[in-house]
């Protein structure tokens, strides 16, 4: 036997009275802004339906205005102490580039100086000695002449030989060198040719005869040796 079956009752949506309805619209401005007024103060957020379910760029800003630290406004005498050092800073700079490039410049005099003063020293020695070679050349000169032509002197002789020697001895102390070159190779930087000669025993252009010793002093040639060069053999 075949039952019948009854739909179950659904109830009705329920529907908005025209009372509710009518008390929402009857909100007055004064009543809205008081309402905004107290979620401002409860803090409320404003809603951004983009962002639903995430962080709120809104969050983000509100949050970011809150934490912003206002910039301190410029103090005018700060800065001007801040520009001050910096150009005494500039100041202090030069002054020590100054004062190193006159140290560098002073050791460089210094060292010249000290270089110069052996030169000059040995061109007032030089100067007095040039003054004296005559002497000794007229000295010598006597010396020979009298060892040849009076034999029986020989004693007298050698003591005037010593003293040449004592003579020769002092100039060197002095740094003053006698250039005597016989049968060395002809130099013309400290000798000067007086004449040539056929020579079976010197070597052509070398020294066969010293008329007149030199002298310098350290690399200062004070007077050339005067020579007489070997043509070699005939």
């Amino acid at each position: 036997m075949r039952h019948s079956h009854s739909k179950k009752d659904v109830p009705a949506k329920e529907q908005p009275s025209p009372a509710d309805s009518g008390e929402a619209a009857k909100e007055t401005p004064a009543e809205t802004a008081a309402e905004q007024t107290a979620a401002e103060q409860a803090g409320e957020t404003a809603y951004c339906p983009e962002s639903e379910g995430a962080d709120s760029a809104c969050s983000r800003d509100a949050a970011a205005e809150e934490n912003a630290v206002p910039a301190p406004e410029e103090d005018p005498v700060a800065a001007k102490l801040a520009d001050d050092l910096a150009k005494a800073q500039a100041e202090l700079l030069k002054t020590k580039e100054a004062y190193l490039r006159s140290v560098a410049e002073f050791d460089n005099y210094r060292r010249r100086n000290n270089e110069e003063k052996p030169k000059l020293a040995n061109y007032a020695k030089g100067d007095l000695a040039k003054d004296l070679f005559p002497v000794l050349d007229n000295f010598k000169l006597g010396l020979e002449a009298a060892e040849k032509q009076h034999p029986e002197a020989k004693s007298i002789t050698e003591g005037f030989a010593m003293i040449a020697a004592q003579i020769k001895n002092a100039l060197a102390q002095h740094n003053i060198v006698e250039i005597n070159p016989l049968g060395e190779p002809f130099d013309p930087n400290e000798q000067e040719s007086l004449t040539s000669q056929p020579s079976d025993d010197v070597p052509e252009d070398h020294v066969l005869f010293v008329h007149r010793v030199g002298y310098k002093i350290g690399d200062r040639l004070l007077r050339p040796a005067s020579v007489v060069i070997s043509a070699g053999r005939k």
